[in-house]
């Protein structure tokens, strides 16, 4: 239970504090780049759903869009994600990089699709070369530190953990 209430209190939080780094003028961090990562190759899948409406309540805490449209942009690249984690070693920085970017430029484009379709206001991030370096440069650091800190860590597949210590 307190896995739970951890991961419904810091994720959304922490929607608000990468806006707050980006006001004071630092680099942003894709955040649901990092979140639909983390959900596809490192958590737990019977989590999914429930770990997947915490990502899309911190979303809409800062997007105009509703929940049922943040759930689709963050809820697509995690199905896409899900088959390749026994094709692709999900631990090798290489292959986080690459999706890391691949993300940079995906979620910004479903946001504004759903948005369309959905009748939503147009998500207010957009996309340039330096996200994408910035998503292939940081975001790889970042999972490999949240496997091992609450609330990510309680989360983690049992068989990505074993992975995880043997590399």
């Amino acid at each position: 239970m307190t896995r739970w209430l951890g991961w419904f209190v810091l994720v959304p939080q922490s929607y608000l504090l990468v806006g707050f780094l980006r006001d004071l003028g630092l680099p942003q961090v894709d955040l649901t780049a990092f979140a639909a990562l983390f959900l596809a190759w490192f958590a737990q899948v019977r989590a999914l759903p429930l770990l997947l409406l915490g990502v899309a309540i911190g979303r809409a805490l800062v997007e105009q869009a509703t929940l049922p449209v943040h759930v689709l942009v963050i809820g697509v690249p995690v199905a896409v994600l899900l088959p390749l984690r026994s094709m692709f070693v999900a631990q090798r920085w290489v292959w986080q990089a690459f999706a890391a970017a691949l993300l940079a430029v995906l979620v910004p484009k479903l946001s504004s699709l759903f948005g369309r379709m959905f009748d939503q206001p147009p998500s207010a991030g957009g996309l340039d070369a330096w996200s994408l370096v910035w998503a292939a440069l940081v975001l790889p650091p970042l999972l490999w530190g949240a496997r091992s800190l609450p609330p990510f860590s309680a989360f983690v597949d049992d068989a990505q953990r074993a992975h995880g210590e043997r590399a």
